[in-house]
């Protein structure tokens, strides 16, 4: 720590010329030792914090008060003092680290204690979290989960902007079916129930865009996505999960303004269109091999595969809380 170091100097100075003393910049002190602790706020509750601060701005006092009646040894005494409490702090290096494994200790002890169903897949699992925007945090592994605010048992787990095409093949950009096998040893409950939700990113970037690649209609495209999901769901049977299945929602309107974080390819309505085909398929794919299916995606579609954009949340992408009305009913098959 720079703090530390600037301290021990501090030290030294006063122990060659005890008139130092009279003269450290004290709010330049406090100012640091300030900055030392703001990079781990995240460690401590708001009152443990306020305690940790209160702690180290009183033996700053002390010392200047010590400097100003012109007792040398006493300042060294509280800088020493300084110095011992800054080294007893985690360092800033492993801060994330220790965030991480506390998250998810936090979230997999929920998951045992209140056999929540663990909703796994890419950032649409969000909505089972009950907060509107996307709200995660880590849990190592390039894993995230969200704060629950939801009455629901549900533990989402985040594995990235991951596709359902890819899930199954290992060695993918965002190595889904290594962190589903990771989460297995280290994080479900045995037997627990699973819903997988993957397939949006699919329909809105890729689908299209690889029909007209490979001069193929949308259908076959799907086709190839939904062999290589059921691989994955198929694997995690044989895990002795609990394996359901939650369907693609309904897509961006076409008035939606582009947004580089979410590209799409194909009109709203082609979207719209092969969502159904994927859900259909895939509902009559999961009922051959006993596997749940849930999906709100009929009723967020108008006639005219329109998306009724009042369940979305505001980045016009993801399902928002006013779309529970919908997903209850659904819910209920789980459980």
């Amino acid at each position: 720590m720079r703090t530390i170091q600037i301290l021990l100097q501090l030290i030294n100075s006063i122990k060659t010329n005890p008139a130092v003393a009279a003269l450290l910049p004290w709010e330049d002190i406090l100012l640091c030792i300030s900055e030392e602790l703001s990079c781990r706020t995240e460690l401590y509750t708001a009152a443990r914090y306020e305690q940790v601060s209160r702690l180290f701005a009183g033996l700053v006092e002390e010392a200047k008060a010590e400097a100003a009646a012109y007792n040398p040894d006493a300042v060294i005494s509280r800088l020493q003092k300084l110095v011992f409490a800054l080294q007893v702090l985690p360092e800033t290096e492993h801060v994330d680290t220790l965030l991480e494994q506390a998250n998810f200790d936090h979230a997999c002890l929920r998951h045992y204690r209140d056999d929540t169903v663990i909703v796994l897949g890419d950032s649409h699992v969000n909505f089972f979290s009950g907060n509107e925007e996307l709200s995660f945090i880590p849990i190592g592994k390039d894993i995230n989960t969200c704060p629950i605010n939801s009455p629901y048992p549900f533990t989402p787990l985040h594995a990235g902007p991951c596709l359902a095409y890819t899930c199954n093949r290992p060695g993918s950009t965002y190595a889904f079916r290594e962190k589903a096998e990771y989460l297995c040893q280290k994080f479900l409950k045995p037997h627990t129930k699973i819903l997988c939700c993957l397939g949006e990113i699919d329909i809105r970037v890729h689908v299209f865009k690889q029909a007209a690649l490979q001069n193929r209609g949308y259908q076959q495209i799907v086709d190839d996505i939904l062999a290589q999901y059921m691989q994955f769901l198929l694997w995690l049977q044989t895990q002795d999960y609990r394996v359901s299945c939650w369907g693609p929602i309904a897509s961006q309107k076409e008035s939606c303004p582009l947004d580089p974080k979410f590209p799409r390819n194909g009109s709203e309505k082609e979207r719209n269109l092969a969502t159904a085909y994927f859900n259909e398929k895939l509902s009559a794919m999961c009922a051959a091999h006993g596997i749940l299916f849930l999906s709100v995606f009929g009723q967020m579609v108008t006639p005219d595969y329109e998306t009724r954009e009042q369940y979305l949340s505001s980045d016009r992408c993801h399902l928002g809380q006013h779309a529970l009305s919908l997903a209850k009913a659904e819910w209920q098959k789980l459980f």
